[in-house]
């Protein structure tokens, strides 16, 4: 049984948040993340289309209003999200080889999947 859709998407989005804390822009780092795992988190959607897809997604997923219940979904992402931030937190893992670490997760995980 494959990972969901929104366990990927968590990923990708906690890798671009990594990527900007070490000192990336939000382009750059979409862009990085989009090249290693891209073709797994939409899977329909090619070049600009998809880094706006991931840049859009995270906005929704990080920018919850206080107090204002999530679609089942996106509590879901933001739940894995969350996860992913605390785990590479406690292990004291610098940003961007966090961000390299999350990715080549998915990657390891998708792989055993097929």
């Amino acid at each position: 049984m494959g990972y969901s859709v929104e366990f990927k998407r968590a990923i990708a989005i906690a890798s671009i948040s990594q990527l900007i804390q070490g000192r990336r822009n939000i382009d750059s780092a979409t862009r990085h993340v989009v090249g290693r795992i891209g073709h797994l988190v939409f899977v329909t959607l090619e070049g600009e289309r998809k880094i706006k897809a991931l840049r859009d997604y995270r906005k929704r997923v990080l920018d919850i209003p206080e107090g204002k219940a999530l679609p089942p979904r996106m509590s879901i992402a933001r739940f894995h999200y969350d996860n992913c931030l605390k785990w590479v937190a406690e292990k004291k893992i610098k940003p961007e080889e966090s961000a390299e670490l999350l990715m080549a997760a998915l990657l390891s995980i998708d792989d055993k999947a097929l």
